[in-house]
């Protein structure tokens, strides 16, 4: 705690410190939520410059989006915040010590986050919420904002980092992950459409979040959705990278490293609930096309997870953090396992999608 302590100091902050307990670990960086006297808290976050190696990048985008959504909710008072950024003794918004990056973010008091949704409200909130923030930083300039993890979302790229490490991989890891990889390279051709209709500039290209999973909401004590959060992958992109990274998170029926493939399925109340709150913000922003392929974009982002998870197993484990050896493995099964809930339910998820948004079939 000394050492969190001595980081916090660092910053340009006033008050005493009287505790610091972890706010959140996912799979990349941890959080540290500091309490400090008078009430008034920080979040102390651990960015792993490992892996999100562009750092003053990464915190400019970060600042830039944050200050521009401040802004964007004063003037009309909304009721969605978002955490500031404090400043070091420096001057900077970001400091590297005891072999990390560390950025301290303003606390947004009455809020929790909620790892797994428990009713179709929460799941329409975060779908508003998401919404919120593709209308709200809609006026904001994408040249701004820099791509700090190219081709992020990008199924060929994906897909040749799957090859690489198949071709290192060891016989045992490709023995187990066989039936993985022959999916894999099934559906290949489907998978990558939606990066050449991106390449061929069919969509506009808008800010997203990249990460938009129910964990990275804020809610109020009545579920009703406060802030986004963590936007370390803050970059240009299409919609299509956040919506379906949301259904592929927030609407299935396991958590992600589930074995109960059975029970891996995607949850259609949810995905309506979703749809919903997702189109009350964005469905006079959206162009035809864009609405068009958001049911693809289902398909695409859960195959995207799953094929890194199942490159991270063939490389033994070097991006993720993993609890047991099979650990990325039983992730990708998982993610295959919704993706093919997805496929079966496929005609269904493009009737509810253009449902919610008013537009007719037209793919």
């Amino acid at each position: 705690m000394e050492t969190l302590k001595n980081i916090c100091h660092q910053f340009q902050i006033e008050k005493t410190i009287l505790n610091i307990e972890v706010l959140a670990s996912g799979h990349i960086n941890d959080s540290y939520l500091v309490s400090c006297s008078n009430d008034v808290n920080y979040v102390l976050q651990k960015i792993n410059s490992q892996i999100f190696t562009n750092l003053n990048n990464i915190i400019l985008n970060k600042v830039i989006v944050s200050s521009h959504l401040k802004k964007a909710y004063l003037e009309i008072g909304s009721k969605y915040q978002i955490a500031g950024f404090i400043k070091s003794k420096k001057d900077t918004f970001f400091i590297e010590a005891y072999k990390g990056c560390w950025t301290l973010m303003e606390y947004i008091s009455n809020s929790k986050t909620i790892e797994r949704a428990k009713n179709e409200k929460q799941v329409y909130e975060a779908g508003k919420l998401f919404g919120n923030f593709i209308s709200k930083t809609s006026n904001l300039e994408t040249e701004q904002i820099i791509e700090t993890l190219p081709k992020f979302h990008s199924v060929p790229f994906r897909f040749f980092q799957f090859e690489k490490a198949l071709n290192y991989a060891s016989t045992s890891r490709k023995k187990e992950a066989q039936e993985l990889i022959d999916l894999v390279f099934d559906l290949k051709s489907e998978m990558f459409q939606l990066s050449e209709l991106k390449e061929k500039n069919t969509f506009p290209i808008r800010v997203t979040h990249n990460d938009a999973k129910l964990s990275n909401i804020l809610f109020d004590q009545d579920d009703n959705g406060l802030a986004v959060i963590d936007l370390d992958t803050v970059m240009p992109g299409i919609v299509h990278f956040d919506f379906g990274d949301s259904i592929r998170s927030i609407c299935s029926n396991t958590v992600e490293d589930s074995e109960n493939l059975e029970q891996t399925t995607i949850n259609l109340n949810y995905f309506e609930a979703y749809c919903k709150g997702f189109a009350s913000e964005t469905s006079n922003l959206l162009t035809t096309k864009e609405i068009d392929f958001l049911p693809l974009s289902v398909k695409t982002l859960i195959y995207i997870m799953g094929l890194r998870f199942l490159t991270d197993y063939l490389n033994n484990d070097v991006y993720y953090k993993t609890a047991f050896e099979t650990h990325n493995l039983v992730r990708a099964k998982n993610q295959m396992a919704l993706l093919k809930s997805a496929i079966k339910n496929y005609e269904e998820i493009k009737v509810i999608t253009y449902r919610n948004f008013n537009l007719k079939n037209i793919s």
